[in-house]
């Protein structure tokens, strides 16, 4: 990757003009938006407005909000070019669709994001965020690439995060899953933090009862082998584990999702990543009702 080059052929001693001038004029900053198609119609509400990325301001806005939220808010480890920028970014964002909500109360700030990539986009740019962490052979075994949505750089603005912001990045997922005939949808959910013995509980849990069918499993490349999982786990208050998990996980499990036996630690995030899968078709039914009609 980018930032790790540059990360490796830099110091940290006082930048040259011509460093610097090489930072900003690299191809992978202030990318332009990949362009979108105009069938996905503008969602309005009587203070938000709810739209795919259009315009090169737009998708620095949504950086902007990743950024606060990753690396300022949850400590991911920034990359020197990063923390001069104040963006999250990567390769992927070139490609990607980007979903963001805008407040019309404060001059159409962006309050929530979320980052779409389908799976015959992702076969033409070097694949999906997720493979990074994980093998998703058979994944893409079941699926024609058409029909997969990844979903991810989930973010919501702090002073905004009484679910209604989810909710509406939730409708427009739904239109577009509508839209492009989406049949599953795939990424990553976290734990803060990068000891998986602090989550063991909660990962015993989703492993008995969330786990992928076998058809569909994923292996974790985290090479490292902790003892996060108990053996015959008798929890006997699981609703009491359930309301533990991570708002996005706890999300993903009310729609029907499942998640993999293991999990990535991304040391350069900070979180302990698992791999999930959606079928559209087994959505729950209130779900379907709510969001998917």
């Amino acid at each position: 990757m980018l930032a790790r080059i540059v990360e490796e052929t830099t110091s940290l001693n006082p930048l040259k003009n011509n460093k610097i001038k090489y930072f900003f004029d690299h191809k992978d900053f202030f990318l332009k938006p990949r362009k979108f198609s105009n069938k996905f119609s503008i969602i309005e509400s009587e203070n938000y407005i709810i739209k795919l990325v259009q315009t090169k301001s737009e998708l620095k806005q949504a950086q902007a909000l990743r950024y606060s939220v990753f690396y300022k808010e949850k400590r991911a480890k920034a990359s020197l070019q990063k923390k001069i920028i104040k963006l999250d970014y990567d390769k992927i964002d070139k490609f990607a669709d980007h979903l963001i909500v805008l407040d019309k109360n404060t001059k159409n700030k962006v309050v929530g994001t979320y980052r779409l990539i389908r799976g015959d986009i992702a076969e033409l740019f070097g694949g999906f965020y997720s493979s990074s962490e994980f093998n998703l052979e058979n994944i893409i075994n079941n699926y024609q690439n058409k029909h997969i949505l990844e979903l991810g750089r989930s973010c919501v603005h702090q002073n905004y995060r009484n679910g209604s912001i989810m909710n509406l990045l939730w409708k427009a997922i739904a239109e577009y899953v509508k839209l492009f005939d989406i049949k599953v949808l795939i990424g990553c959910a976290s734990f803060p933090g990068t000891d998986p013995i602090m989550y063991s509980e909660e990962l015993s849990y989703l492993r008995e009862n969330f786990s992928l069918p076998a058809n569909l499993s994923v292996e974790s490349y985290d090479s490292n082998i902790y003892p996060a999982y108990k053996l015959n786990n008798n929890n006997s208050n699981q609703l009491r584990t359930f309301a533990k998990l991570p708002p996005l996980i706890k999300g993903y499990l009310r729609l029907g999702g499942k998640v993999s036996d293991n999990f990535f630690v991304d040391q350069r995030f900070n979180t302990i990543d698992l791999f999930v899968v959606v079928s559209t078709d087994d959505i729950d039914t209130k779900y379907k009702k709510k969001y998917l009609n």
